[in-house]
């Protein structure tokens, strides 16, 4: 729940008292609960953050819709869990059906070479890992379509705002506990220290053997400024998103009620989707009959692999309608 504090400072006469009235100054301020452990666990949401921007990188970098796709959502779905367990969210019991529909999505997408599908099954992953955030944070049980909408670009636009949150807590976060650990310290003056050391030894091990050799030539190859590039910017894009996205939704900005829009007449909803279902219901008998009993005859020059093969985009159209129209009924009848 929000907390909002507001200070007032009042300046008396014999404090630079202006035209023989007090000065009122009004500071509003706006944090909540999640806001504070997720400042006060920087040591955890910075360092595992940068980790899954990590990951992200080894597992899209040239290998966008890979078998590597379904770990990375898989990581994605812990790296939200864990991150809820910090704030001290419990997971929702509807949240489950948000996270086995992205995974199944994920592993559709390395399943298939087909550029449509694909380009599909990342839209419907990115809108449900955002309906997965919205339903966990707030209370979305009477939120519509277009509640859903509206949230979904007001969390993506307002996340900008959240961006150096990381700065912000981090410094925050050193200035309450004090200096960093002098081990920290030392981890990091032994990386430094260990590099030349590693590369001579890297080099006299390739000297050593051709198979050593030839990986170590590989990899040496591999590191171009291009790819360089490519994995830093990488990196910095998720971790800076993922942080600015939990810390916008820590804020709990976004208005949870949702206007009444019902009052339109049943009968015309109960006509025009009754009419509907009766065209389904003869198009359905019609591929039992003709598909799967084979009871029924196929046009001249058609075998029944072009029969069944065809039409796929036509029917994926007519189920985004089917959604569109079962939701507009929800909205306003």
């Amino acid at each position: 729940m929000q907390e909002n504090t507001v200070v007032q400072e009042t300046t008396s006469a014999n404090q630079g008292q202006i035209s023989g009235q007090n000065v009122v100054r009004v500071v509003e301020k706006t944090e909540t609960a999640e806001t504070k452990r997720m400042k006060e666990h920087f040591n955890f949401f910075g360092p595992v953050t940068f980790l899954y921007a990590v990951f992200y990188a080894f597992c899209m970098f040239h290998n966008g819709s890979g078998i590597t796709f379904p770990f990375f959502l898989a990581g994605t779905l812990l790296y939200f869990v864990f991150s809820l367990s910090k704030l001290e969210i419990t997971l929702k019991r509807g949240s489950t059906f948000y996270m086995i529909s992205i995974l199944l999505l994920g592993i559709s997408t390395f399943c298939t070479d087909g550029w449509a599908i694909i380009s599909l099954n990342k839209l419907a992953v990115f809108l449900l890992v955002m309906c997965l955030l919205l339903n966990q944070y707030f209370d979305t049980k009477k939120w519509n379509l277009g509640k859903y909408v509206g949230s979904i670009c007001q969390l993506i636009v307002m996340s900008f705002g959240e961006l150096g949150k990381p700065f912000s807590d981090g410094k925050a976060y050193f200035r309450e506990k004090g200096k960093v650990n002098k081990k920290v310290w030392y981890g990091l003056l032994g990386v430094v220290i260990a590099l030349p050391i590693v590369l001579i030894a890297a080099g006299l091990l390739s000297s050593a053997d051709a198979v050593f050799r030839k990986m170590t030539t590989d990899f040496m190859n591999w590191i171009r400024p291009g790819n360089i590039f490519n994995v830093v910017i990488r990196v910095t894009f998720l971790f800076f998103t993922s942080y600015a996205l939990t810390s916008y939704l820590c804020k709990r900005s976004i208005p949870e009620e949702v206007k009444d829009r019902r009052k339109g007449e049943p009968v015309l909803a109960i006509t025009i989707m009754s009419l509907l279902s009766l065209l389904y219901l003869l198009f359905s008998g019609i591929q039992i009959f003709g598909l799967f009993l084979g009871k029924m005859q196929l046009p001249e020059g058609y075998t029944y692999a072009q029969y069944a093969r065809e039409g796929f985009f036509q029917l994926l159209a007519v189920s985004i309608l089917n959604l569109i129209l079962v939701l507009v009924c929800l909205s306003f009848f």
